[in-house]
Order: C-alpha cells, then sequence, then structure tokens
C-alpha cells in the first residue's frame, strides 16, 4: 500500500493514465482536426470513410501549398454509381483560398465546394456528374456543412 491506496488501485489508474495517453496521441496521429463526414441524402450509401494520418495531411500540405489541418476521404455508392469526397480543412481562410486556387487549376469548378475553413472536392466517373451536381447541392444548401 503507497499512503492509503492499494497496489491494485493504483495499477488500474496508471492502465487508465496509458490508455489516455495512447488516445490522444492517436487522435493527433490520425489527424485530429479532420471534420466529420459529410451528411449526405439517405439514398448516398458510405461504401468507406477514411481519416487521413497527420503525416500524409502534412505532404498534402506541401505538395497543394496551402496549410491542411485534416483531409477526410467518403466513398458513397449513389444508384450504383461510385462518389468520392475529400473533405478538405485549412487553417485558415487565407489557406481555403491558396486551395481552391490549386484545385481550381486541375479540377472542375462543379467538382469542388468551399464552406468556411472546409473545401469539399468531388470525385468520380463521367457517369457520376449527375450525382456530384446534387451531392455538391445538397452541401451547398445544408447549414452544417463547413466550419
Amino acid at each position: 500500500m503507497i499512503r492509503g491506496i492499494g497496489m491494485d488501485r493504483l495499477a488500474a489508474w496508471m492502465r487508465a493514465v496509458c490508455l489516455c495517453g495512447v488516445f490522444l496521441y492517436s487522435a493527433d496521429a490520425l489527424g485530429g482536426d479532420t471534420p466529420p463526414a459529410p451528411e449526405m441524402p439517405a439514398h448516398w450509401k458510405v461504401i468507406s470513410d477514411f481519416q487521413v494520418p497527420s503525416a500524409q495531411v502534412d505532404a498534402m500540405s506541401r505538395k497543394l501549398g496551402a496549410e491542411l489541418t485534416g483531409v477526410r476521404n467518403s466513398v458513397y455508392d449513389v444508384n450504383g454509381k461510385r462518389v468520392q469526397i475529400n473533405v478538405i480543412a485549412a487553417s485558415d481562410a487565407g489557406m481555403v483560398e491558396k486551395l481552391m486556387t490549386h484545385l481550381r487549376s486541375i479540377k472542375a469548378e462543379d467538382a469542388l465546394l468551399k464552406k468556411g475553413e472546409i473545401v469539399y472536392e468531388f470525385v468520380g466517373q463521367n457517369d457520376a456528374f449527375p450525382s456530384i451536381l446534387e451531392g455538391r447541392r445538397h452541401l451547398d444548401a445544408s447549414p452544417a456543412a463547413g466550419k
């Protein structure tokens, strides 16, 4: 016994503290500032949802020339078509503009949506374009989308 605390209780507290430390480290390693997957219409079925690790987010920041705080890749099945939405969080409004300038140089404007410090990039085959437009309109009208 150490000052009135039993060894079993001390061991339990140490395990809890270690688990909390691991959890906090894991949240940062996975890109702790990554926004949630967007809420899409009911017929948009999630196939996969991936939070990009912070090391990859840092590499993307360098490549895109904008400071990013998190990236999430969500893939949906929309009436048999595959649509991916990359949710990209920038550090501030200036970085959002840098990101948008870069993305506009390689993507169609209809595939991009800026809401606050979040940029939604839609990716899909040509036959998924109507679904991409539907998703863009949905997120644009959504008050919960973006920061």
